[in-house]
């Protein structure tokens, strides 16, 4: 089961980040709300960071994916197609 929801996750966070390299996220108000619900995975996630590397792997890509997402250096640089 903990490599199902892993699994997930780490397919959500790759899917993210493909769409905010592609300039997918027109607004700020809208890399907020999702940045939320990769707080929501993360969570999620939680119980399984002590037992298993991988879980920890995609926490720490989900937190670093959050920053950039809210990053306004990031919107600046790279304005929305």
């Amino acid at each position: 089961m903990s490599e199902q929801v892993i699994s997930y996750f780490e397919e959500e966070f790759g899917t993210i980040l493909c769409q905010l390299e592609e300039g997918k996220f027109l607004d700020y108000k809208q890399r907020v709300l999702v940045s939320r619900k990769i707080d929501e995975a993360l969570v999620r996630l939680s119980p399984y960071v002590r037992s298993e590397w991988r879980a920890r792997q995609v926490v720490k890509s989900g937190e670093v994916l959050r920053e950039r997402l809210l990053s306004v250096r990031d919107i600046i640089s790279n304005p929305p197609l």
